[in-house]
């Protein structure tokens, strides 16, 4: 490619903030439905057991990823957007980061090979724990960091929804009985990374060999600020990944299996209520960064106010939901997974809280040391807890654990962060926002009596809790409620 397509490449760069929302909505979407579609097939041919497997693996493996990555994505999309308009600087840039990444994926592999000649549990199948791996080389090339930097949106939503398209097809196809394992274990990489594929080699448009000189390269002077986020990273990931882990050491893989399904129930619902508060990061910089302290302190209390009024009813919901879902998307043999799902239900609302508090709120102020220091008391809970109830209660204590460890969160920076959170807690909002998940609740309740299938109960009380709770919220003249049907309203009459 010539040098001055490269340039226009970076210069015709779209950044509309309207544009890249809409299709971070799409990204995210499918993010939940293709799942949504995949693991039901996939639990009902591969079983607790193979689930539990191929999870248990993941695990370790995303352990070993995390190292090779160490916070590397998140610190190159802050420092790709910083020289984005410096073509020279960002090809140099982007140079360094693949470099540093490159080496330590190389000892990534010499981690898995160690892992491979002495955990009894993964050389019981070598073979997949192999193709799992694959994960790290992906990761490595894949630079989604770099056209996130660059605010390329439409290729990463439009990239990925093609690939996971023909990975969903893969998977009807090769997997076809319990055999089939190492297939089911290559779709959970390629089926998802397999994409980045095209990342690497798209690159091409906007790396020129003019821009880069062995002798000005210093891959690792981006290794100590990248450290700050692996940290972080490191902390999450270990009441993320290492419940798993632990319980597939203390249990076996059927009790893996069963919390993967039950969890996995609890953490669609999540990635619908995260959606809605993952724009406001970005902004609420933006306006710490130009001074302007009020109108960040009253958008941060409808943050606040709203993601409150949207996850308790989600969670309240979830606990109800969740026989009929658990049944529809893994099966009956899954049944063990509904109390997974019904205990976890709870943490959608001490996630969505604790988002609200640390990464819109701590983390544009630069209280990143606080957000450390309250998932670190989250991580610790969960450690401890996960041991002392996962012999008494296997799966189930793992679950246990899970929600005290995100009530932990929630808590503690409600404590070490009050200092700076501008949030009125004391608010009527909140109490008609709790009177209506219990008025929601007990006509859920209710509508369990009801004899019908899986998939209409859940429209049933989709509808119905909806319905029932927006009425009260009506009724109380609450704010979010009156702006989302005078929106409704206004787009009818424009009809």
């Amino acid at each position: 490619m010539k040098l001055n397509e490269i340039m226009n490449n970076y210069t015709c760069m779209s950044r509309s903030i309207k544009e890249n929302y809409i299709l971070n909505l799409i990204n995210t979407g499918s993010q939940v439905l293709f799942p949504l579609i995949a693991f039901p097939y996939a639990s009902r041919i591969m079983m607790a057991d193979g689930i539990g497997e191929v999870n248990f693996y993941t695990s370790i493996i995303t352990y070993i990823s995390l190292f090779t990555c160490l916070g590397i994505p998140m610190y190159a999309i802050r420092e790709v957007a910083r020289v984005r308009d410096n073509i020279k600087e960002a090809n140099r840039v982007t140079v360094e980061i693949l470099l540093l990444h490159s080496f330590l994926t190389i000892i990534g592999y010499i981690i898995v090979g160690v892992i491979c000649f002495t955990i009894g549990k993964v050389q019981n199948d070598i073979p997949l724990f192999l193709i799992l791996s694959a994960t790290i080389f992906f990761n490595a090339i894949g630079c989604e960091w770099f056209y996130q930097g660059i605010e390329d949106f439409r290729y990463i939503t439009i990239r990925g929804l093609i690939v996971k398209t023909i990975g969903i097809f893969l998977l009807f196809f090769f997997v076809r009985t319990k055999a089939d394992i190492l297939y089911y274990g290559a779709y959970t990489v390629f089926g998802v990374l397999g994409g980045n594929i095209f990342n690497f080699v798209r690159l091409s448009k906007y790396i020129h060999k003019k821009f880069i000189k062995i002798k000005e390269l210093y891959p690792f002077k981006h290794l100590k600020p990248a450290l700050h986020v692996f940290v972080f990273n490191i902390i999450v990931s270990i009441y993320v990944q290492l419940n798993i882990i632990i319980l597939g050491f203390m249990k076996d893989n059927v009790a893996v299996g069963y919390f993967t399904a039950g969890t996995k129930v609890t953490y669609l619902t999540l990635g619908i209520s995260s959606a809605f508060g993952s724009v406001m990061l970005p902004h609420l910089s933006n306006l710490i960064a130009k001074g302007k302290t009020e109108e960040f302190k009253g958008l941060v209390q409808k943050a606040f106010s709203f993601i409150f009024a949207i996850t308790l009813p989600l969670s309240v919901g979830m606990f109800f939901i969740s026989p009929y879902a658990v049944h529809l998307l893994c099966g009956n043999r899954f049944a063990p997974s509904i109390i997974i799902t019904q205990i976890t239900a709870i943490t959608v609302f001490f996630i969505g809280l604790s988002n609200v508090l640390g990464m819109q709120i701590l983390y544009p102020l630069g209280k990143i040391n606080e957000v450390i220091q309250c998932t670190l008391i989250g991580a610790i809970v969960d450690l401890i807890a996960n041991l002392v109830l996962i012999p008494f209660f296997a799966q189930n204590g793992t679950a246990i654990a899970t929600v005290l460890a995100e009530f932990s969160v929630t808590f503690s920076m409600l404590l070490i962060g009050k200092k700076n959170i501008p949030v009125k807690y004391l608010n009527c909002q909140y109490l008609n926002y709790i009177i209506g998940s219990i008025i929601m609740g007990f006509i859920l309740f209710l509508i369990r009596f009801i004899h019908a299938s899986d998939i209409v109960m859940i429209i049933y009380m989709v509808i119905i809790g909806s319905v029932s709770y927006l009425v009260f919220l009506y009724m109380k003249k609450d704010q979010f409620c009156m702006q989302f049907l005078s929106s409704i309203t206004t787009r009818i009459n424009f009809k």
